[in-house]
């Protein structure tokens, strides 16, 4: 069956303005539309008043800017309660945390070339400025993305690096590709991923990964705390706890 009949261009356009509006951290232009899909003013003005009539983003009638609304960002949040992995996990995540609540315990995936973290629960003492869900994080210097992207083939990996980049975000954060490989092989063998201040100053993290029945790596979790919450020789001290919370959640998943 030829799938291609059944597409709806006009639909097709303007979804693909939803997930350019979702990629930047500014307003969206009509000229952003119309470079991203080489289409003319009049045709991106009109896709951009269709998503406003139907809720899904919003113009700032001073500046002729749009943004992603309100209701954009419930969808967002139905789909990360849908994710099977949230049900399974949380459990064990409440356990760990109970056991170190000086510390983050998050939970992410990889999706579409991302890094997303889709849940967090909160340390007693950290203000909630850094993480929420749905946010994405670097591969390259972030527990989480070293996770999982350890198993990428180096063709993939390529690829990654290629279009992501390796930003520096502090004085530790790997930035050479070679070196990231030979992390990312030690990663892969230890199952453990660390971050020791690579993506924020101070904040450190140990990730491990979750599997599913095929012995594939579907999500990780981690535990996160700043220096001055929780030592690095705390915070490697948590890491047998961890891999235990880890195992256990494969399990119920199938593992």
């Amino acid at each position: 069956m030829d799938s291609e009949k059944y597409k709806i261009k006009s639909v097709i356009r303007c979804l693909s303005i939803l997930d350019l509006a979702s990629s930047l951290d500014r307003p969206l232009t009509v000229n952003d539309v119309c470079e991203a899909q080489n289409i003319n003013i009049n045709m991106a003005f009109r896709m951009l008043s269709t998503l406003v009539d139907a809720g899904y983003m919003v113009k700032d009638e001073k500046t002729g800017l749009y943004s992603i609304s309100l209701k954009a960002l419930q969808l967002s949040r139905n789909a990360l309660l849908s994710l099977s992995i949230r049900k399974f996990a949380m459990p064990y995540m409440e356990m760990l945390w109970n056991q170190y609540h000086k510390s983050n315990i998050n939970l992410a995936i990889y999706y579409e070339n991302e890094v997303l973290l889709i849940d967090r629960l909160y340390s007693l003492n950290i203000p909630r400025t850094y993480f929420t869900p749905g946010k994405i994080v670097p591969f390259h210097c972030t527990g989480l993305g070293k996770i999982l992207t350890c198993e990428l083939s180096e063709a993939e990996l390529d690829k990654l690096i290629a279009k992501k980049g390796l930003k520096s975000f502090t004085s530790k954060t790997i930035t050479d590709p070679a070196a990231l490989k030979d992390e990312l092989a030690r990663v892969k063998v230890e199952h453990l991923a660390r971050d020791r201040g690579e993506y924020i100053i101070d904040d450190n993290c140990n990730a491990v990964p979750i599997r599913n029945q095929e012995g594939k790596i579907v999500a990780a979790i981690s535990l996160t705390a700043f220096e001055s919450y929780m030592s690095v020789q705390e915070i490697e001290e948590t890491i047998p706890t961890l891999r235990n919370t880890a195992q256990r959640i494969s399990s119920a998943m199938g593992y």
